[in-house]
């Protein structure tokens, strides 16, 4: 009902395995949701880790666009329904994160793509064009 009433979503049952990708948030959004469901059901979110669960933001200034960044972690924690019911039933949240090292960046790796995969990209265009 919540997630219905903030949205105006009903999710289907596969997309309540993970709510905050199944409502595309990221970020700033993903904090503000989970901010109000945190009010409304006097949930204590001080042991919440939001670089499990989503990137900072998704937006295309980011760095590293087009490529997205990794999650912190490397990996990525679904936030269900029923972690989200459990949390409600509680008062306060419900999961215990391993204790991992973060994964290292890959945004090197658009230099690479740009330098040359663009005069690669101009190679190949030229020669359709040529060729017809």
């Amino acid at each position: 009902m919540f997630i219905e009433r903030r949205t105006g979503r009903r999710l289907t049952a596969l997309q309540q395995a993970d709510v905050l990708a199944a409502l595309d948030l990221d970020g700033d959004a993903a904090q503000g949701f989970m901010a109000a469901f945190a009010a409304e059901f006097a949930v204590d979110l001080t042991g919440y880790e939001p670089r499990f669960h989503h990137r900072d933001e998704g937006r295309a200034v980011r760095p590293g666009w087009p490529i997205a960044p990794p999650h912190l972690f490397g990996v990525r924690l679904p936030v269900s329904v029923s972690t989200m019911t459990q949390a409600a039933q509680t008062g306060r949240w419900p999961v215990i994160y391993p204790v991992l090292t973060a994964a290292r960046s890959r945004q090197w790796l658009n230099a690479p793509l740009i330098l040359i995969g663009l005069p690669v990209l101009a190679a190949v265009v030229i020669a359709l064009v040529r060729m017809f």
